[in-house]
């Protein structure tokens, strides 16, 4: 090159200045360039070795970064060291998935994008040499690599790097490709590290990516010349050999043009001072044809007629659906479009398409909606192009709601069909049922007589009948719906269920802004609603053409596609046009090894420039001559086509051409072959075929097919094998939890959406925008400070609107009312109001709502582009691909990435060309199309657009692309060469015949058919029964009105095919039955499924050969097995014609069905339907039907013709019996079959004999059913081993046992055992008798004692052991389930046991009353509270609450424990303070005798008279002492007690099972004299060794003795205590739990939108006036932030409040007793006094309810701070956080109490979460406080706060330091010490962390069951079952030793005597 000298001078100058740096270069200013006299090396030599040389031991990762890292750097890496980096991150690129993409992304960020600044500004600049090479080249191939484009996970680092090549205006992408071209320009001849136009190629590959970054670059003329100069390099001579890089120039060309087609879009924008009011040359486009859009003479016809088809919508909008004028359709003739070239061609087929798709809907809804306007009109008349529809009247929504991923579904709820109105429930379920009205995915459209039009489809939610609901449950959801009785079955809404309403879910077609809107609208209607209707286009499914019509939207922007030049050939080209090599195929050497064809014969390989002849293919392969053209043809065609008519293996052909294809897949480097058909049916038949022949490697795209061989191989459940990325795993995770968080927030707006119209919301609505009306609609004073009882305040709003003056003057303006009072408005003012204010709030949660489905709707996208990524990866892997047309246009943005090469249509000739486009993909190089054009064309609807059709010629929307290339319409278009395929190999000749004769004069037999044999039961192969019998017309209530039937034509088809079903000598799948019209099949189906018949199955006759073969002796006749009985339909295959093309039958049966004078046969009219019809048959054929209707088309007037030459037609049809064929049988009617061949043969009797040698008795018929006769003569066989005959007929099978039974006689067995009259065999043989009678065993292992029969081996392995397992549980239940469901058993012994999770009622007695838990055992799970009703109770009332509820000590000042003689004077609740008499009552008792109780008990029934009892009463046992009976007793001296139970004591025996002396001083004679101390009911020795306090006959209650009040209100006031201790902690586990949860939930809810934020005044609310100051400060943080946000934490905070007021010490049970006592002292009503322990009073509540009220607090100041913090609630640029005036103060004195009633009761824990809550308070006061107006004094106050925060901070973690018991909190403290010490302010614990707190904060006390101690400090605690401690612990609350081991508790731990001393007595009472 001619500067190279010149660097080399600068090099050498470089080498001998100073070492010294450049500065200018460091800051990539230098001027000088070269020239410069100081270095531009930035890093010394050896540090340059040592950056850019690999260090021992390290990845090529790991180096990466390391010089990545440089990146950051001042000083700029050497130009080795960026190359270096460049080609590591190549080589990376190959390697593992995960380090490829994070090397992508650190390339996009700033440090990797610097080293592209290098390249561009340093490098490039400074003209170094070798820059492509060492540079530019490795950076182009990294940016390019199919892993890094083809990403959808590096989608945004791609874009970023390519926009930032292209720099700021294109500056930086000028200068690099200025630096590309003047290379490439100055290319040296001798290089050889790359080639010429490989760099060419791999520039124009950077420049098109680049140009696809963004949309406004097409625009940019920079790219334009950039594209013109590598044009211009391209058209240079190469320095090289042409030949070497032939492959590279066709690559580079390809990329040049894509490049010159996006541009040309751009060049279509036209200026925007280009554009005038009426363009002057529009009339010449008018004289031609009116054109669409702009370009129409009279302007566009719509909104929705463009230009450009990519701005067409796809669904019509309501202006295309009313316009009068035709749409622009273009026709055959390109001359005449107004587009050219391939995009011409793609307007086109998007406009055809969409006419024929979306126009039929278009009419239909413009008829629908004239119908609704003009009721009186014709409603019957329609176009025969519209599409049919269902109109189903009055739809109005009754919800919205979101699916989970965000969707949104409206059930809707319409009139039911009238017709559907009569029937009956069941019936009505039967209807909807079978009938495909409203299916899952039909296209429905809502629309009203004003025009407005909603497209939905059917979601898969709505339900046809209520049992659909329990299909899709699970088992699991099936239990839990049955718990939810028969409400929850009301509100399944169904389609059939109700009987005048039906209800659907729909989702919105195209959910946008304006529909979703439009809908939810809709959905809270303010005002008057117009009347819509429900429109439903039944067979019309969505998806099978947007997803096409949006592919050729895309196209048309990017019209990157093959095969252009063939496919819209320039004005200029030849009609004949040459097809070149495929690309891949052009490359130099390259040959094709076919030698997986020649199955073993050799090696066989095709040059494809110089192909071999046919028949050396034939010869070595298994391919016919004209299959081995087509061969030949399609691997030297890049656009092979392959004719082949029917029956001459295209199937087999295209099978063969894939597997040639898959042998040279390397080579090629092809990729996946892509394989796609038109239907599912037949992309399965193709993929069995191939994996028939060995492929496996293949993948199905699809959830249509029905192939089980296919069903592993389909694309979802492979792609389940293949791993993500931890990227792709971390970015889905992100995108999951957006989009649940979407979905939550959607359905909350909806909630409020629902209710629009409640009080609340008008109520929230008014007190944030008019203060005045909500005082005077919802404020509790009038005008005159009177207070206002609203009786029923839901109904406020209401009353008001019911109300107001009918005024005649005019209502006043909306703007005025706003200032007027409510009350003084109108009736018709109010309604307006009203309907605003609902409006307002409406359309404010309606914006929200769009909001948020806009965020989750790009979320989404994200995620399934990223989805999408593992689907690349699996079919990458791939060897062939299916699909089909519809599967591939959904698909494409995937398989566009895929770079597959080849591309293999079957069914070409099917497909429309629109499909055909969307599937020719950038990247192939090769297709092939396989069909034939001679039979049927694709199927359109619109007949209009149809090639038939005179008016339709001239769009011909139904001419394939493959019959377009094959037989162009007209002489001048280009025709392409192909191959046709002329050996047919199915139908016997006289049957090709016909084809040949008319449409396939080449086709040849092959030698196979010739030899077909005749078919069995007919006399011809070939015949036409003709007939004059007419058709039937089309039933009017049959929803297909336009099929056709013919009655004799079913009889008669159903007639032929029982005959030939009877020969025996077809399957199912040999005869077919074809008719043209839906409507015969369907009336052939319903006949023959009603007809049965004898048939052959293959398999068992297989199972029956094999076994005669086994057997050598044979009992009785043959088995019958092998044959079956089934339906005469499910003996054959039955189809229309269009239906069965590909399919082929050994004899077909043709319906014609048509039969009229007026010659009309429908659309059999056509050749391509009559060739299909005419061969599917290969040995025999029948056509029924009147050959007069069909002889006025000429090929069916050839057809009729040849068969009466051959004479096969007439009015009688031959038949042959197979057994006499000379006889004669002649059908014409359906029962001439019964009487000519009455069992498939002839009317003669049948001459062959059965098997067991009798005559057969039936008609002639096939051997098939002479196997089914079944002989009815006695059999004559003996018996072996006995003389006894055989009892049964003789076609019977013998039985292999005599059971002739053995009267008067008793067998012996073995076993000892008798058995009375045994049978024959029994008796013979005594030993085979299983003897069962019953013994009992026991069980080997488990050792069991079972009762079996005598014949059971209980020793056996197999055996089940039923007796009732017994093995303790560790739940400490004994197992009740059966020994064989827990123990396996081996050799005797049990080896294995396993129990089943115990089921039992865990019955464990509670801590805290006397009853015992009655849920199923659930192991070391804690006890649900006691769900009993409270046992309490007391002569005034007794408690409501539940049992394990706190109960309200009885309030009133009298005991009932009172005689005569003394009384109580304490308060009912406390215990008494009397000593109770002992004296005889005095009383007399019903019978006139002397009471036998004490004074002051409640008197007895008589019946316990001692001297009118029973001797059974006298006679009980009343005294334990001296075990006297009641008569003995002297009731004087010692009278009785009579509990309620019914047993009864004397007094002393009774006071000892109560204990009386460990209460009162007792006398000589045992009886209470004196209280023994004042009442101090929980002082030691109280009744601790009492042994009986209960009834000692049946532990009934002694409750109602007020002779014990004393010792019962102890034992009261004591379990009261127990339960209010629990109920407090397990009522503050709830709240924490609930704390922590709403603390997650407030951390993940997104910040607050602009539009949530409250717009009220900072001035307080009067409802807030009377708030207590803390509740306040939470008001004004809710006012502020607006929205909901809060509002669930400070109903929260309310709740905390209340749980604090009802632990606080006057509210527990002592203190409230000892309060009574006080003030009955006060009231001189009460003696005695009542003294407690204080450390009894339990204060661990009220401190966890404090504590936890604060954490709230925090929660919400926290939350409320960092918003502020993050401008998040800035109203008009100003934060708003100043309007929030807190007084610190309090809290932090809050705080202080809370530490020191801690401090005091010794709670540790809560003392240091005090301590934390102070010190974050002091932060907040610091920061958000009240600073006052010096500055000095500021600044003594934030040191003071700030002091007294770190003190806090100290004290805490001393506490920590000296409690380990506290260490969870330390995490807390960290955060709040770097918060004080400068560090970020105050991070909330994550709210797991809260949890982990809370969750030890409330497991304190341990279950609720167990024995209470306390610790020495007095904290209480539980002990398990046994009583007694077993380990060593530490008390959770101060760290005071607890537990202890060998039942012995450690020092200090005391049985809980303020608890529990008289808890042992509880239980004996009967509390």
């Amino acid at each position: 090159m001619s500067d190279r000298p010149q660097r080399r001078v600068a090099s050498s100058a470089n080498s001998m200045s100073p070492s010294k740096p450049c500065p200018h270069f460091q800051r990539n200013k230098c001027r000088f360039g070269a020239k410069c006299k100081f270095s531009h090396d930035t890093q010394k030599p050896q540090d340059q070795r040592i950056a850019t040389q690999p260090r021992p031991g390290e990845g090529k990762l790991r180096e990466w970064k390391r010089l990545l890292e440089q990146g950051s750097q001042i000083l700029r890496p050497t130009a080795t060291t960026v190359s270096r980096f460049f080609q590591l991150g190549l080589e990376l690129m190959e390697g593992d998935i995960g380090g490829a993409q994070d090397v992508v992304k650190m390339l996009a960020t700033d440090k990797g994008l610097s080293f592209v600044r290098d390249v561009t500004d340093r490098h490039i600049p400074a003209r170094q040499a070798n820059l492509w090479v060492s540079e530019i080249r490795p950076l182009f191939l990294l940016i390019t690599h199919p892993l890094v484009v083809d990403s959808a996970v590096l989608e945004q680092q791609v874009a970023t790097i390519f926009n930032y090549l292209y720099g700021i205006g294109g500056a930086r992408m000028t200068s690099l490709f200025g630096c590309v071209v003047q290379q490439i320009q100055s290319w040296p001849s001798s290089a050889t590290e790359a080639s010429r136009f490989e760099a060419l190629e791999l520039a124009a590959s950077v420049l098109s990516k680049m140009l696809d970054c963004n949309t406004t670059n097409i625009i940019d003329p920079k790219f334009g010349r950039i594209a013109s100069d590598l044009d211009t390099c391209f058209q240079e001579p190469a320095k090289v050999s042409q030949g070497e890089h032939t492959f590279s120039q066709l690559q580079t060309r390809k990329y040049l043009d894509y490049i010159r087609q996006r541009l040309d879009v751009g060049d279509e924008i036209l200026p925007v001072h280009a554009r005038p009011g009426i363009p002057v040359i529009r009339e010449q486009f008018v004289m031609r044809r009116d054109l669409p859009g702009k370009l129409s003479a009279e302007g566009p016809r719509h909104d929705n007629d463009h230009a450009a088809i990519s701005d067409i919508k796809i669904l019509p909008t309501y202006e295309e659906i009313m316009s009068p004028r035709a749409e622009y359709l273009p026709t055959t003739d390109s001359t005449q479009w107004h587009v050219q070239g391939i995009r011409g061609r793609l307007d086109r087929e998007f406009r055809l398409l969409r006419e024929d798709t979306v126009g039929q809907l278009r009419d239909a809804i413009r008829e629908t909606l004239e119908a609704i306007r003009n009721p009186q009109k014709d409603a019957h008349i329609r176009s025969k192009n519209s599409a049919r529809t269902y109109t189903y009247d009055s739809p109005t929504p009754v919800n919205v709601s979101v699916d989970q991923n965000g969707h949104p579904e409206l059930t809707i709820r319409c009139n039911q069909p009238p017709h559907l109105k009569q029937l009956s429930l069941k019936k009505r379920k039967e209807w909807w049922t079978q009938s495909k009205r409203l299916q899952s995915g039909a296209l429905v459209c809502i629309l009203d007589a004003t025009g407005s039009v909603l497209f939905c489809t059917v979601s898969d939610a709505t339900l046809r009948t209520s049992e659909q609901i329990k299909e899709r449950l699970g088992p699991q959801q099936k239990d839990a719906g049955q718990d939810d009785g028969a409400a929850g079955k009301t509100d399944v809404l169904t389609l059939a269920d109700d009987a005048d309403h039906l209800y659907l879910t729909l989702q919105l077609v195209e959910p946008t802004k304006h529909d979703l809107g439009q809908a939810l609208r809709w959905y809270q209607n303010v005002g008057s609603c117009l009347r819509r209707y429900l429109v439903e286009f039944p067979g019309v499914l969505l998806a099978s053409f947007k997803h096409t019509l949006t592919a050729l939207q895309d196209m048309y922007l990017k019209p990157k596609m093959p095969f252009t030049n063939l496919l819209a050939p320039t004005d200029g080209s030849s009609s004949e046009i040459t097809v070149n090599q495929p690309q891949y195929a052009r490359r130099p050497g390259f040959q094709f090894d076919l030698g997986c064809l020649t199955d073993g014969k050799g090696e066989l390989v095709v040059n494809p420039r110089n192909p071999p002849s046919p028949g050396v293919i034939a010869a070595r392969t298994n391919l016919d001559e004209t299959q081995s053209v087509a061969m030949l043809d399609t691997l030297s065609r890049e656009l092979s086509v392959i004719q082949g008519p029917p029956g001459t293996g295209k199937s087999y052909t295209g099978e063969k051409i894939i597997q040639g294809l898959l042998a040279n897949k390397e080579k090629a480097s092809l990729g996946p072959i892509l394989c796609v058909t038109y239907t599912n049916h037949a992309n399965d038949q193709l993929l069995e075929h191939l994996l028939d022949h060995g492929i496996e490697k293949i993948v199905r795209i699809g959830s249509r097919s029905k192939s089980e061989r296919l069903q592993d191989l389909n694309i979802r459940n492979v792609v389940k094998q293949f791993e993500r990325t931890k990227a792709e795993k971390s970015t889905l995770f992100r995108l999951d939890k957006a989009i649940r968080n979407h979905v939550r927030d959607a359905d909350s707006l909806l909630k409020r959406l629902s209710a629009v119209g409640s009080r609340a919301s008008i109520k929230d609505f008014l007190e944030r925008t008019s203060i005045a009306h909500h005082d005077e609609l919802f404020g509790k004073k009038d005008d005159d400070g009177w207070q206002v009882v609203n009786n029923n305040p839901e109904r406020t709003v209401d009353r008001w609107l019911a109300t107001g003056l009918h005024a005649g003057k005019a209502d006043r303006p909306l703007c005025l009312l706003q200032g007027v009072r409510l009350c003084d408005m109108t009736y018709g003012e109010r309604q307006r109001l009203h309907r605003y204010w609902l409006t307002s709030i409406r359309d404010k949660i309606i914006t929200e709502i769009l909001a948020i489905h806009q965020e989750c709707a790009e979320q989404r996208t994200e995620r399934d582009r990223l989805r999408k990524d593992v689907d690349l990866r699996c079919l990458q892997q791939a060897d062939v691909i299916g699909v089909t047309t519809t599967g591939l246009a959904r698909q494409l943005d995937v398989l566009r990435k895929l770079r597959c090469k080849v591309l293999v249509c079957e069914e070409a000739g099917e497909v429309l060309e629109a499909h055909i486009l969307t599937a020719l993909l950038p990247s192939v190089e090769h297709a092939v199309l396989i069909g034939d054009h001679l039979q049927l064309r694709p199927q359109i609807q619109n007949y209009d657009l149809q090639s038939t059709n005179p008016r339709g010629q001239q769009y011909s929307l139904d001419v394939s692309l493959f019959e377009r290339l094959v037989s162009p319409p007209t002489d001048s278009a280009v025709r392409i060469p192909f191959s046709v395929l002329e050996t047919q190999r199915r139908m016997s000749p006289s049957i090709a015949e016909l084809v040949r004769s008319t449409l396939y004069p080449s086709l040849k037999d092959a030698e196979k058919v010739c030899n077909y044999p005749k078919v069995v039961g007919m006399d011809k192969r070939l015949f036409w029964l003709h007939h004059d019998r007419p058709e039937a017309g089309a039933a009017n209530n049959d929803p297909l009105s336009t099929s056709h039937s013919n009655e004799f034509e079913v009889h008669m088809t159903t007639a032929l095919v029982s005959h030939l079903v009877r020969q025996g000598a077809y399957t199912s799948s040999d005869i077919a039955v074809i008719t043209p019209y839906l409507g015969q099949l369907q009336r052939l189906r319903r006949r023959m499924e009603s007809m049965f018949e004898i048939c052959l199955n293959d398999r068992d006759q297989q199972e029956v050969d094999a076994l005669e073969a086994e057997s050598s002796s044979p009992v009785g006749p043959s088995p019958r097995a092998q044959l079956g009985k089934t339906s005469l339909l499910k003996s054959i295959r039955i189809a229309t014609v269009d239906n069965f093309q590909g399919e082929e039958a050994k004899v077909v049966i043709i319906s014609l069905v048509r039969s009229n004078p007026q010659a009309n046969c429908g659309f059999l009219r056509t050749p391509n339907r009559i060739n299909v019809l005419l061969s599917r048959a290969q040995h025999g054929m029948y056509i029924i039907g009147n050959s007069n209707t069909y002889e006025s088309v000429p090929m069916w007037a050839k057809v009729i013709r040849i068969l009466q030459e051959q004479g096969n037609f007439g009015r009688q049809l031959g038949l042959q019996c197979p057994r006499h064929a000379e006889k004669p049988l002649l059908v014409s009617e359906p029962d001439d079959f019964v009487v000519v061949a009455p069992d498939g043969g002839c009317s003669l009797q049948c001459e062959q004999r059965l098997d067991c040698g009798h005559a057969c008795l039936g008609r002639c018929h096939s051997d098939m059913l002479h196997k089914a006769v079944k002989c009815l003569e006695d059999c004559p066989r003996f018996k072996k081993g006995c003389d006894h005959p055989c009892p049964l007929r003789c076609g019977d099978a013998c039985q292999p046992k005599c059971m002739t039974v053995l009267e008067s006689v008793e067998l012996l067995l073995p076993c000892g055992h008798r058995v009375p009259s045994p049978r024959c065999y029994e008796a013979q043989d005594p030993a085979s008798v299983r003897c069962t009678a019953q013994v009992t065993r026991i069980v080997p292992g488990c050792s069991h004692q079972v009762k079996a029969r005598c014949h059971e081996d209980v020793s056996a392995a197999n055996y089940r052991c039923n007796a009732v397992c017994g093995t303790p549980l560790p739940c400490g239940h004994n197992c009740v389930n059966p020994c064989h469901r827990c123990n396996t058993r081996k050799d005797g012994k049990t080896v294995l046991s396993q129990h089943e999770t115990c089921t039992q009622r865990c019955a464990k007695d509670y801590s805290t009353c006397r009853h015992s838990c009655s849920e199923p055992c659930h192991g070391d799970a804690p006890h649900p509270p006691c769900r009993v009703q409270c046992e309490v109770r007391c002569s005034h009332s007794r408690c409501g609450k539940l049992c394990h509820e706190p109960c309200a000590p009885c309030a009133e000042q009298s005991c009932a424990s009172s005689c005569p003689h003394t009384s109580c004077t304490m308060p009912c609740a406390a215990p008494c303070d009397w000593v109770p008499c002992s004296k005889r009552c005095e009383k007399i008792l019903e019978c006139g005798h002397r009471c036998p109780s004490v004074c002051g008990q409640m008197c007895p029934d008589s019946m316990y008279c001692q001297i009118c009892a029973s001797d059974q009463v006298l006679s009980a046992c009343v005294d334990f002492l001296e075990m006297r009976e009641y008569r003995e007793i002297d009731l004087n001296a010692e009278p009785c007690i009579f509990p309620d139970c019914g047993h009864f004591l004397t007094i002393s025996s009774m006071d000892g099972q109560m204990d009386m002396g460990a209460h009162y001083e007792i006398d000589g004679e045992g009886l209470p004299v004196k209280l023994l101390a004042a009442s101090t009911p929980f002082s030691s020795g109280s009744v601790g060794n009492a042994s009986i306090r209960v009834c000692p006959s049946c532990r009934g209650s002694l409750r109602n003795i007020s002779r014990y009040g004393r010792i019962v209100n102890r034992g009261m006031l004591d379990e009261a205590t127990k339960k209010f201790i629990s109920w407090s902690n397990a009522e503050y586990a709830r709240l924490a739990q609930v704390l922590a949860a709403e603390q997650k939930k407030l951390a993940d809810m997104p910040p607050p939108r602009a539009a949530q934020l409250a717009s009220q005044s900072p001035n307080t609310p009067k409802n807030q006036a009377f708030a207590k100051p803390r509740r306040k400060n939470l008001n004004s943080l809710q006012r502020i932030v607006g929205g909901q946000r809060y509002v669930t934490m400070i109903g929260l905070w309310e709740s905390i409040r209340v749980f604090a007021t009802k632990v606080r010490e006057e509210e527990q049970p002592l203190q409230r007793v000892a309060d009574l006592v006080k003030h009955a002292n006060r009231e001189n009503r009460a003696r005695g006094g009542f003294q407690f322990d204080e450390t009894a009073i339990q204060v661990k509540g009220s401190l966890l309810s404090r504590i936890l009220q604060v954490r709230c607090e925090m929660t919400l100041f926290s939350d409320f701070f960092s918003l502020s913090s993050k401008g998040k609630l800035s109203s008009g640029g100003a934060s708003r956080v100043d309007e929030v005036k807190i007084d610190w103060s309090v809290y932090i004195d809050e705080c202080k109490a809370i530490i020191q009633l801690a401090e005091g009761a010794m709670y540790r824990r809560e003392e240091v979460q005090a301590h934390i809550f102070a010190a974050q308070m002091c932060m907040f006061a610091r920061r958000y406080g009240t600073a006052p107006d010096s500055e000095a004094e500021n600044a003594k106050q934030q040191e003071r706060l700030k002091r007294e925060a770190l003190e806090h901070v100290s004290m805490a973690r001393s506490l920590v330091a000296k409690y380990p018991s506290t260490s969870s909190l330390e995490v807390e403290i960290d955060s709040v010490e770097r918060a004080i010490n400068g560090g970020t302010f105050y991070s909330e614990v994550t709210s797991d962390e809260v949890r982990a707190i809370y969750a030890t904060m409330s497991a304190d006390l341990g279950g609720t069951t167990g024995h209470w101690y306390t610790c020495q400090n007095g904290h209480p605690f539980t002990v398990g079952e046994c009583g007694m401690p077993m380990e060593q612990a530490k008390c959770p609350e101060c760290d005071a030793p607890v537990g202890g081991s060998d039942h012995i508790p450690a020092a200090g731990v005391t049985r809980a005597s303020s608890i529990e001393r008289l808890a042992a007595g509880v239980e004996r009472v009967r509390l």
